[in-house]
């Protein structure tokens, strides 16, 4: 079809051509135009104006960059326009019967990074993507009508793994081109997730709200406003300028529910107010398949390596967000209002591994909040633009674990002398924690002339925590919780972004503060506690990031930053669960260096990139177990990773598209800290349960039955490889099945129906086709093969 249109537009041009060749063959002359940008490459569909001697015409030049132009000899004044180049204007005398031009445009400076969209149909995800920072992009579109999850979806990203403590729900860690835990830190819409409750977190984030997901990897824009060692996972919530009301439902295995509610309303003509709802219920069992637990094999209690079901380890999670907002107003471009509540119920299989059952333990979570946001920008476009967000966020978490019994792993049990199944209290656990969130975001950015832009941010968070522990009472004198802790966070950011050579060279120079006072106090098992201590920190935090444009297809991106990552609330105070507090934390800070070639084809048809990089890190904070049950965040002095990634997206039509990646890092301790935790055996020693070499493939195709059927097939396979890694620490790089998390290669594969209006789709998915053995999290095993089904209906 492509190809006749193609043959059509040659003819007319052809009929047009000779037409107007014999019209003026007499009277005119011919002045053959040619347009070129300085790597000498055509540019089709530029506009040229053409005025004088009364006479004003316009022609668009064709796809070999040229038009041509039949004028009587005289001056003239030629006029070239381009949306991705600068605009030429020029005066030229016509004296031959036949004349060729040939003209150079440039690149546009001050337009470089917003008119590639216009000029080249790109989406958001890809205009992000190819941006100064060029962070992975991941667009949820295909995974909406799935069941798979978001941190399914995000493990398909290079350079990328989330390692996730069990099945639905269960907590995760996110490791980040060997940056691993909170250094990595999660946004939504640009506000920290740690900001807004654990309600928000990826574990309980559904695709049907994800518009897409930005990944940057070490060197971190500073409109994010925050700390992060390692990197910035950004949640893009979808957004619609138009009405609809959207429905999804998926069961599967392990009576898995998944509900999901979205609409969007503007009830005026003239669309300044617009109203949105999202709701989200999700629920499992969790009770997959356990191999290689110890089960019981006779009434003496003696046991056995065996398989066996979990059985208390259900998941229930409710999500109610409302927004509503104003835009196009005179001094606001966009104000809204946000308010949102969520409910998590959690049963607790086990601890931080899973050596020993529970059988009772649970905790509830609630959190609810409201936030407005105020946007304003520069009539003329892109000179300066003011965006402003403040909101308050309430977390209450309720723990209980008071049982005296003994729980095996086929749910048998006996009674135990003390009460409490993690072994850790006497009397047991029952902590009720609240925790207030104050904090406000201001970013801003103003041109200076065409080459410059600048960018500020600021970020204050205060954050207090308070609460209780009836059962805890009779193993502290007094009640700790009781005793208000307080976490303050001040972040101030500022960059210089320049641009030389036309615009083919981007340079972003940044500086970045951070101050922080914790308020905290240590908790202990011998019946005391630690008083009330007070610490602050103040760091700052650099770095230079540059994009060569060397062609429209190759740019090379060198980048080096010093940064800072403060510890957040989580890690000072605990969860008051598994992990205890530890308020001495101290900052981590990073040196990290990218280096990044990528390249893409003529028509986007593939997208490929290969990049290496360097980390530096001292004091980091990641999560140490100190038995079954019980963990806590500790400084180690210091590590270094080197790695290298590749990824590229291919895509072969409509039809057919191909994504592969591999990553391979070596993480490894490089000095010891002060409190005796490591000692000098363990230098040189990879850091263990991170992996070091995983890859993924993603195949789609589309099946289109004909014009005469109102729907579409879809098919989309994923395939995760990651190579076995150490589980502990491992001397002189000697290791053994009991300590090495094994190889895992994990396949995925979905089937699903479209209307071509799009308005509604089915599909069936089945996870872990091999039901291959999986483990992730302190060797925790993940379940098994598993199928669901999900059904989506949108109605405009």
């Amino acid at each position: 079809m492509r190809l006749i249109f193609e043959r059509l537009n040659y003819n007319t041009f052809i009929a047009v051509f000779f037409l107007s060749a014999f019209s003026g063959i007499y009277t005119n002359a011919q002045l053959i135009i040619s347009v070129k940008n300085e790597f000498r490459e055509a540019i089709p569909g530029s506009k040229i104006t053409v005025e004088g001697n009364g006479s004003h015409s316009q022609q668009t030049t064709d796809r070999n960059g040229q038009a041509t132009i039949y004028e009587k000899k005289g001056s003239y004044m030629i006029s070239i326009e381009n949306s991705l180049f600068r605009k030429k204007d020029f005066k030229i005398q016509i004296s031959g019967e036949q004349e060729t031009l040939d003209v150079t445009l440039m690149k546009s400076a001050y337009e470089l990074e917003e008119v590639i969209i216009e000029g080249t149909k790109l989406t958001a995800s890809q205009k992000i993507r190819e941006s100064l920072y060029t962070p992975e992009v991941i667009d949820f579109t295909e995974f909406k009508t799935t069941s798979k999850t978001v941190v399914e979806a995000l493990n398909l990203a290079s350079g990328l793994r989330i390692q996730q403590q069990g099945g639905m729900g269960s907590d995760l860690n996110i490791i980040l081109n060997g940056i691993d835990g909170k250094d990595v830190r999660v946004f939504l819409d640009e506000i920290p997730v740690y900001l807004l409750g654990r309600g928000f977190e990826l574990q309980n984030l559904t695709a049907n709200m994800i518009d897409r997901v930005e990944i940057y990897k070490g060197l971190i824009p500073v409109q994010f406003g925050s700390d992060a060692l390692g990197g910035v996972i950004n949640i893009v919530t979808r957004q619609s300028e138009k009405d609809f009301l959207g429905l999804g439902y998926t069961y599967g295995s392990w009576n898995s529910h998944e509900a999901t509610l979205s609409t969007s309303r503007h009830p005026f003509k003239n669309k300044k107010f617009y109203a949105g709802f999202d709701a989200v219920y999700r629920h499992s069992d969790n009770d997959y398949w356990m191999d290689d637990v110890d089960v019981v094999v006779d009434d003496l209690y003696n046991m056995k390596k065996g398989r066996a079901r979990r059985f208390n380890d259900q998941y229930d999670f409710a999500l109610a967000k409302v927004q509503v907002g104003f835009k196009d107003l005179s001094w606001a471009d966009n104000l809204k209002f946000i308010s949102s509540f969520t409910r998590t119920y959690k049963e607790w299989q086990h601890g931080i591994t899973a050596l020993r059952p529970w059988g009772e333990p649970f905790s509830k979570e609630y959190t609810g909040g409201a936030a407005f946001n105020w946007k304003k920008s520069s009539a003329q476009k892109n000179r300066w633009q003011i965006d402003v967000t403040a909101g308050y966020n309430f977390e209450q978490t309720y723990f209980e674990d008071i049982s005296s019994r003994v729980y095996f792993w086929d749910g048998s049990y006996v009674e135990g002398q003390n009460k409490g199944e993690s072994g850790l209290y006497s009397e047991g656990r029952t902590p009720k924690i609240n925790q207030n969130v104050l904090y406000a975001r201001e970013n801003a950015f103003f041109r200076i002339g065409d080459h410059y832009k600048i960018n500020v941010n600021l970020l204050t968070t205060k954050m207090e925590l308070t609460g209780e522990d009836k059962a805890g009472t009779a193993t502290y004198k007094e009640d700790p919780f009781k005793t208000p802790q307080t976490l303050f966070n001040n972040f101030f950011g500022t960059s210089l972004e320049s641009k030389f050579l036309q615009g083919r060279l981007i340079s972003n120079t940044s500086f970045k503060h951070y101050y922080n006072k914790v308020r905290g106090v240590n908790f202990k098992i011998n019946n005391e506690f630690d008083k009330i201590n007070s610490s602050s920190s103040s760091d700052i935090g650099f770095g230079q990031v540059f994009k060569w444009m060397i062609t429209p297809k190759v740019s090379i991106l060198p980048g080096y930053e010093y940064t800072v990552r403060q510890p957040d609330s989580k890690e000072i105070f605990g969860d008051y669960i598994t992990i205890s507090p530890n308020p001495n934390l101290k900052s981590a800070k990073s040196h990290n260096v990218n280096f990044k070639v990528l390249y893409t084809s003529a028509g986007g048809t593939i997208f490929t990139g290969i990049g290496g990089f360097y980390r530096n890190s001292k004091d980091r904070i990641l999560l140490t177990s100190f038995s079954n049950a019980l963990a806590a965040y500790t400084n180690l002095l210091k590590t270094s990773t080197i790695g290298g990634e590749w990824f590229m997206e291919y895509k072969l039509n409509n039809k057919v598209g191909f994504n592969l990646n591999a990553t391979y890092l070596d993480t490894r301790l490089r000095g010891v800290d002060d409190s005796g935790v490591f000692n000098d055996q363990y230098i040189g020693a990879r850091i263990p349960n991170t992996p070091y070499l995983f890859g993924n493939a993603q195949v789609s195709y589309t099946l289109d039955p004909g014009n005469k059927r109102n729907y579409y097939f879809r098919f989309l396979y994923t395939g995760s490889y990651v190579h076995d890694y150490f589980l502990t620490w491992a001397i002189n790089g000697i290791k053994s099945s009991k300590t090495t998390i094994p190889s895992q290669f994990v396949n995925d594969i979905s089937a699903s129906v479209h209307s071509k209006n799009e308005k509604w789709s089915f599909a069936v998915d089945c996870k872990n086709l091999t039901n291959a053995k999986v483990y992730d999290n302190f060797s925790v095993q993940k379940p098994g093969r598993s199928v669901y089904a999900k059904i989506t209906y949108l109605l405009n």
